[in-house]
């Protein structure tokens, strides 16, 4: 087969998952009743579950033969893997039609944990609907070397064996190095924490060495010498396949997108700092790390991915929000993305966002020793998107979102101004540059940006960005993306200001778009890219089916919740024509941790949220008497006992065993909490 012939059996594999991608986003728009606790609505969702398994499937096979996901399998590069993969998507197109239609459904396949925490369908790994925690203690080597069993316990050895395979030889050896060096200099806790990362490997028999461990934090590339797009490289070749914003991949409206929003002070209901942030893209393997180091400050943190990698998107690290120390110290967003503004001669090596935010996090006693330790780093590879320092934190006392690290002139936000130039304690940061000095920055499209108040620079003509480089695209679209969100956004946050709170956060995140669907276009199931969306948006959000993983909380308090997917109703759209993203058993509800002084007390906390959580649910639950779907809900209500007993007492043992009765916990709080959620008619939780 030639080159051409296989681009065009990709192209078509593309346009089946967009299809299936479509279908699933139909069929939950039009669930009877919207919730649990309405007739009929669990035999519909459990047919969307077996849909999006196959569309799980389906993009497995696809990212498998493309190297898109060759940090979690071996590139193929199979055309067989292309078809079969189109019969997946096809399957999933008729499973999620007939949730809508009640026609006939193929067969739905069943799924087995194969010795891990998470499930496996055949050979496809299922991202988890709860997000698993990992708790590290100690010195940096033991951290590193406990993240890798605790990983390896909950997803199995795929996420480290792949990576383990990547060639380092030759120049990328010295490119290796240079990274390493800035980071001895900067954060050699972190290296520190790699050589942990091999011993924890080689303690399941995986062959990670030292230098891949450092290679997941900083990949195996230079610095960008001009703005990088967001794109995917393939681990064997290095062949770049189309990028993310390329030509065969994903269109403007599934692009990554990030949002987030803290207020301390005079903002809050209280004048201590709250925060919500959501992370947008397809979600991966993913968890949230409570960290106790030896030295420093007790943190929590997450990741967008457990190796540094997302399939279909790239290679950011560790980058990842939100997260916050014992200090009150919270990093709630990457705040837009680097401006490409700084000289071009200081670009280079330096420390990738994740080393740098994990560093913060674990040393920083304030928002503004924060500023000072990210204005200490070199400006580093400030062209590829998170590949330096950078981002918006906030304490009691003060916040801020640094967009721009030139030396000595660095432009970044303290505040938000009303429309009479009033500032108020709270900010918001999506995918573009807020600050007015910034116009320059961002590789402006011709004709340049535009600026508000509320929007910061964005895209007037989104359809003139093909003009560019696609590092420049990457970032007009980003900006163009970034508008509706920010706006949304400011007036979300002004309309509350002097009573913000953690729930008054959240609460931004669980409304969704308003989207004005006056059809679906297409809609036959024949993978040929006819399925769709027509109508206009009349709202956007940052809640809904763009949402891979939204945390919220307060650092006053230690109390840090997270959810994959969307918390909005389960109906909801994405932004614009857009299908988002769907995931296999939907909670649509956080689980809760506190960071108290010690993993005893975290996972002790976690038990008792999930005892109270179990007893609320059973008191519904029997005054509910014969509800409709009262079996399906009693279900939810003994698999969240049967965490609850599965994690023990919870009070002592190692730290492995700490994490995996902690892990045990926040499944059954959400369990626990669907049924209150489906019984109480609404999405306020217990």
């Amino acid at each position: 087969m030639t080159s051409a012939e296989w681009k065009q059996e990709m192209r078509r594999t593309i346009a089946a998952i967009s299809d299936a991608q479509y279908a699933l986003l139909q069929a939950n728009t039009e669930l009877t009743g919207k919730r649990f606790g309405v007739a009929g609505y669990g035999d519909r969702v459990a047919l969307i579950d077996a849909a999006a398994l196959e569309l799980a499937a389906g993009k497995w096979l696809y990212n498998r033969s493309t190297g898109e996901c060759a940090d979690y399998a071996r590139r193929t590069p199979s055309v067989e893997d292309l078809r079969v993969a189109r019969d997946r998507l096809h399957t999933a197109i008729q499973l999620a039609d007939a949730s809508r239609t009640g026609s006939r459904a193929p067969a739905a396949g069943q799924c087995t944990n194969a010795g891990t925490e998470i499930s496996y369908y055949g050979e496809v790994p299922i991202v988890p609907s709860i997000c698993p925690v990992v708790i590290l203690r100690g010195d940096s080597r033991a951290m590193g070397a406990q993240y890798v069993r605790q990983c390896v316990d909950i997803f199995g050895r795929f996420v480290f064996e792949h990576v383990a395979a990547r060639d380092i030889s030759g120049e990328k050896v010295e490119i290796l190095r240079s990274w390493e060096r800035a980071m001895r200099e900067h954060t050699p806790e972190i290296l520190d924490m790699c050589a942990g990362m091999a011993d924890g490997a080689r303690q399941v028999d995986i062959p990670l060495s030292y230098e891949h461990a450092v290679a997941m934090w900083t990949d195996l590339r230079p610095p960008a010498p001009e703005p990088a797009p967001i794109g995917v490289l393939d681990a064997e070749g290095g062949e770049e396949l189309g990028g993310y914003f390329g030509l065969v991949r994903i269109p403007t409206g599934e692009t990554g997108t990030c949002s987030g929003a803290a207020a301390w002070g005079g903002a809050t209901r209280d004048g201590r700092a709250c925060f919500a942030s959501s992370t947008d893209h397809d979600c991966t393997f993913q968890v949230t790390i409570v960290a106790y180091p030896d030295d420093g400050y007790p943190f929590v943190y997450t990741p967008f991915s457990v190796n540094g990698s997302i399939p279909g998107l790239g290679r950011f690290g560790f980058s990842g929000h939100p997260g916050f120390n014992g200090r009150g110290v919270t990093y709630v967003h990457h705040g837009g993305y680097e401006s490409c503004a700084e000289p071009r001669e200081l670009w280079g090596y330096g420390v990738t966002r994740g080393a740098a935010t994990m560093h913060i996090l674990r040393y920083a006693s304030s928002a503004r020793e924060a500023m000072r330790m990210e204005l200490g780093f070199p400006v580093g590879d400030a062209g590829r998107i998170l590949g330096s320092a950078g981002g918006f934190y906030v304490d009691d006392e003060y916040g801020y979102v640094l967009e721009d690290r030139t030396p000595g002139r660095p432009v970044y936000r303290e505040s938000t101004s009303d429309p009479d130039g009033a500032p108020h304690d709270f900010l918001y940061a999506t995918n573009n540059l807020l600050s007015p000095d910034l116009g320059h920055g961002f590789c402006p499209p011709p004709g340049g940006y535009r600026y508000g108040t509320d929007t910061g620079w964005f895209t007037p003509d989104p359809q003139r960005v093909g003009e560019a480089s696609p590092g420049a695209v990457t970032r007009q679209l980003c900006a163009a993306s970034s508008f509706s969100r920010n706006a949304y956004l400011y007036r979300g946050l002004l309309g509350q200001s002097g009573t913000i709170s953690p729930e008054s956060l959240l609460a931004l995140f669980r409304t969704g778009p308003r989207f004005a669907a006056s059809a679906w276009a297409g809609g036959d199931g024949g993978g040929g890219g006819r399925r769709g969306l027509s109508g206009d948006l009349v709202e956007a959000s940052v809640g809904g089916r763009h949402n891979a993983f939204i945390a919220f909380g307060s650092p006053a308090t230690g109390r840090y919740s997270g959810a994959i997917g969307l918390m909005a109703p389960r109906e909801s759209f994405a932004n614009g024509t857009a299908h988002g993203y769907c995931y296999v058993d939907e909670t649509g509800v956080p689980w809760e941790l506190r960071l108290g002084e010690s993993c005893e007390s975290l996972v002790a906390d976690a038990r008792a949220t999930a005892e109270r959580d179990i007893e609320s649910a059973d008191r519904l639950l029997r005054s509910a008497g014969a509800a409709a779907d009262a079996p399906l809900l009693r279900r939810l209500l003994g698999t969240a006992r049967a965490e609850l007993d599965a994690g023990g007492p919870g009070r002592s043992g190692d730290v492995d065993a700490l994490a995996r009765a902690c892990r045990a916990f926040t499944r059954a709080q959400v369990r626990a909490r669907q049924v209150v959620d489906a019984l109480k008619g609404g999405p306020d939780g217990p």
